[in-house]
C-alpha cells in the first residue's frame, strides 16, 4: 500500500514539474495621444491697393469756337482774343478737345502717296507744327498770357510738355500739292508738306494756314 502511494505521489510531482508555464498575453501599447496642431499665425490683412494719381496740368490755349463771344458760358474759357479768323476763346484744358461741341481744334493730317488719310491730330489754334516723332506731333502754341509752350500731342489728344526750339516744319519742308482729303473738304486754307520726321523718314502732312 505504501509503495502504491509513493508511486502516485512521484507521478503527480513529475506532471507538475513538466507543465509549461503559460506565457502572459502581450499588453497592447498605450494609445499615443494625437499631436497638438501648431497654432496658426493670424492671417495678415491684404495690403491696400494704391490709388493711381494722374498729373493733370492745365494750359490756357486758343481754339476756334462755334459760339460767339458773350454766348452761354463754357467754364473752360478764361478769356476771348481777336485772331485772323475772328473771336478766339482761350480755354483751360488738360488735353486737346476732339469732337467737342464748343471748342474746335485745328487738324493736322498725315496721308500717303495715294491721298489716303493715315493719322489725324488736333492742335491749338494757330499753333506751329515743329516736328513729328512716330505717332506724336510736336507743336508750339501761345497761351492766354502770350507765353510760348512746346508740346507733343498724340492722336487721342493727350498733350505733354517738351523742350523743343525747332523752327516750324513749314519753314524747312517742301510744299507739295494737296490731294482731296476728307478732313479739309470744305477748307480754302489747306497746305501740304513733304516732311522729315525725328527718325529721318519722309512723311506727308496737311494742315490749314491762317485765315487771309
Amino acid at each position: 500500500m505504501m509503495r502504491v502511494l509513493a508511486v502516485c505521489c512521484l507521478a503527480a510531482l513529475t506532471a507538475a514539474c513538466s507543465k509549461t508555464p503559460e506565457t502572459p498575453a502581450a499588453q497592447a501599447p498605450a494609445a499615443t495621444a494625437p499631436a497638438a496642431k501648431p497654432a496658426q499665425a493670424a492671417e495678415a490683412p491684404a495690403p491696400a491697393t494704391p490709388t493711381a494719381t494722374v498729373a493733370t496740368t492745365q494750359y490756357a490755349l486758343p481754339f476756334t469756337s462755334q459760339a460767339e463771344e458773350g454766348a452761354p458760358d463754357d467754364p473752360r474759357i478764361v478769356r476771348w482774343g481777336e485772331g485772323p479768323c475772328g473771336a478766339t476763346p482761350y480755354a483751360r484744358v488738360t488735353s486737346i478737345p476732339l469732337d467737342d461741341k464748343s471748342l474746335l481744334a485745328d487738324y493736322v493730317v498725315e496721308f500717303d502717296k495715294t491721298g489716303r488719310e493715315l493719322r489725324r491730330w488736333g492742335k491749338p489754334y494757330e499753333a506751329d507744327v515743329i516736328g513729328l516723332e512716330g505717332d506724336w506731333l510736336r507743336v508750339r502754341a501761345k497761351d492766354s498770357d502770350e507765353k510760348s509752350h512746346e508740346f507733343r500731342i498724340d492722336v487721342a489728344g493727350r498733350i505733354e510738355a517738351v523742350a523743343d526750339k525747332a523752327q516750324p516744319l513749314a519753314d524747312r519742308s517742301k510744299m507739295i500739292d494737296c490731294p482731296k482729303l476728307p478732313t479739309f473738304a470744305e477748307s480754302d486754307y489747306e497746305q501740304c508738306y513733304d516732311v522729315t520726321d525725328a527718325a529721318g523718314a519722309q512723311r506727308r502732312l496737311a494742315y490749314e494756314g491762317v485765315c487771309a
